[in-house]
């Protein structure tokens, strides 16, 4: 038994004390190395800057949204406008085609008119040149 520790002994290493097979990790990787730490803040600065962005571009959005409710308001209050001018419009339209109605009447009734003038005035002139005849001819004493 003494031969093994004795060999033991010219390597310098005692039998007592023997280093395990596998070594154990050095004491600094135990402790977190200090570009971890930049990384980790790196990435908490850009979170943040990220939320900063979201809020600001939701108070953009918010802006843009009231913008365009008060156009929507104005485009509504126009509408309503030609809405009513279109009403106007319509009921005038109703009024003229009245209007033409009666002028088409009135128009077929002139004419008419002008037929039966016409036709009157054929009458006087038959009349007339019936009387020229009687009072050229010469009278004939009643019997």
């Amino acid at each position: 038994m003494q031969a093994p520790a004795f060999r033991d002994k010219k390597r310098g290493i005692s039998a007592k004390n023997q280093v395990p097979a596998q070594g154990r990790p050095p004491s600094d990787s135990t402790q977190v190395p200090r570009w971890l730490y930049r990384a980790i803040l790196s990435l908490y600065i850009l979170l943040a800057l990220a939320f900063v962005l979201c809020i600001i571009l939701s108070a953009f959005i918010m802006m843009k949204n009231a913008e365009m409710s008060k156009q929507l308001l104005g485009f509504k209050t126009e509408l309503w406008n030609v809405s009513n001018s279109m009403q106007a419009c319509e009921e005038r339209q109703k009024v003229w085609k009245s209007v033409q109605g009666s002028i088409t009447t009135v128009r077929s009734k002139v004419e008419n008119l002008e037929m039966h003038l016409a036709d009157t005035r054929n009458v006087n002139t038959k009349v007339q040149k019936i009387l020229e005849l009687l009072q050229t001819k010469p009278q004939s004493p009643p019997q």
